[in-house]
């Protein structure tokens, strides 16, 4: 009975997490550039045997029994999000599979993270920047344009006054799935991650990258969730209603 109780248990908590990553993903609906979550459950066994030796994944011993579900990981679904125009000359959006370099400021000092944040603005100092502030990287170094109106090309070289000042930095990977997510706008790599060498993104200046999400798609996971989740509630209650009596009325007998 308590091994039943701990599967459901461990089941809602599934439902739970798709719940928090579903309506994180509706949040950011109209985030430019996000990209969509997606949890990955399977069973407890599975998880702590993949935990502790990646060859034995998926392989159940002999006599094993199931101990409920859990999280195995949160998947990021890379797939690009509709372009749109908007004709803003410092909107600058990626066609492909690539990512901006950002310079980002950390209590260790400037770091690079990645990014398909598409929306620029000037800073003081004439630099690209998004929304935090983060420079623009270009291969010369953070881009700065000054305070005039600039042309990008196709292939991410910047022109101010039909002079070429740098070029923008693009970085593709040969697998995404060894990026991490770093807040709602920035990717990391890990040790895994193997950047490659010839790519074929290009950038569209007067464009944005809308976000991957699909209300319709995520609004039909929370109500799938919910009913999962209550159905859940209702078996715990059923259980609770059996210890109720095993105490209660099976222990009092002579």
């Amino acid at each position: 009975m308590f091994r039943g109780i701990y599967t459901t248990l461990s089941g809602m908590g599934v439902q739970q997490a798709k719940l928090n990553v579903t309506t994180n993903n509706l949040a950011n609906v109209e985030s430019k550039g996000y990209k969509r979550e997606q949890v990955i459950a399977k069973s407890f066994q599975q998880v702590m045997i993949g935990m502790q030796s990646p060859f034995t994944e998926g392989v159940k011993p002999v006599g094993a029994s199931h101990m409920g579900t859990a999280v195995s990981q949160v998947n990021i679904d890379m797939h690009q999000g509709d372009l749109v125009k908007t004709d803003r000359y410092t909107d600058i959006a990626i066609n492909g599979e690539g990512f901006f370099v950002m310079q980002v400021d950390s209590e260790d000092g400037e770091r690079e993270s990645y990014s398909r944040d598409c929306s620029f603005y000037l800073d003081n100092d004439g630099y690209l920047v998004n929304s935090r502030g983060d420079k623009l990287l270009g291969e010369s170094g953070p881009i700065e344009v000054g305070s005039e109106e600039f042309l990008v090309k196709q292939d991410g070289t910047v022109l101010v006054d039909n002079n070429e000042i740098d070029k923008i930095r693009l970085v593709e990977f040969e697998d995404t799935k060894y990026l991490e997510k770093e807040g709602e706008k920035y990717f990391s790599a890990t040790d895994d991650a193997v950047i490659k060498s010839e790519m074929d993104s290009t950038v569209n200046q007067g464009f944005i990258e809308k976000s991957n999400v699909d209300v319709t798609t995520e609004m039909t996971k929370i109500i799938q969730v919910m009913r999962q989740y209550q159905a859940g509630q209702k078996i715990i209650q059923a259980y609770d209603q059996l210890l109720d009596k095993a105490v209660n009325q099976v222990g009092t007998l002579r």
